[in-house]
């Protein structure tokens, strides 16, 4: 895809810096947008709800069913971690020590890692708002795009 004839390439990406004191290098983290969930559906495939049959044979989905509802929940809270792991992978030399990527129990270790790491929750929390800024859209930056786009409009007296 192109505009204004000039090709368009790659995610977009967030960066977070965590400042330390010296002798500590400040932390820099990137956060790219995620653009596929082939990946994790591969790995980790949609709860189905279970079949109900109903008097005259009749089969429906109860989806109402308490257990597929925590399965449901489970499902969408490991979307989340593996979303927040796969957009970090653009941080370069960030490892998680306990986070195996094939396995979904794994994903939410990074929280503690870091933690560990003396990330406090704030920080934390500053990452995964750039992954979540670097996969969907904040209104304040588009607000402040459109601005800029704006300020850049110059009219032009009809001659």
């Amino acid at each position: 895809m192109k505009m204004h004839g000039k090709k368009i390439e790659g995610p977009n990406v967030e960066t977070v810096v965590i400042p330390r004191s010296d002798p500590s290098p400040d932390l820099v983290f990137k956060a790219a947008a995620v653009l596929d969930y082939d990946e994790f559906e591969a790995i980790l495939p949609a709860p189905e709800p279970p079949i109900i049959v109903r008097p005259g044979g009749e089969q429906t989905k109860n989806i109402d069913d308490p257990k597929y509802l925590e399965k449901v929940s489970s499902y969408g809270d490991k979307r989340t971690h593996w979303m927040i792991l796969t957009s970090l992978k653009a941080t370069d030399g960030l490892e998680f020590e306990t986070v195996k990527m094939s396995d979904p129990e794994t994903w939410i270790n990074y929280r503690e890692e870091m933690k560990a790491a003396g990330l406090s929750p704030f920080e934390v929390s500053k990452v995964i708002g750039a992954v979540i800024d670097a996969c969907g859209l904040n209104q304040v930056k588009i607000d402040e795009a459109t601005k800029r786009f704006l300020a850049g409009q110059v009219a032009t007296p009809n001659v």
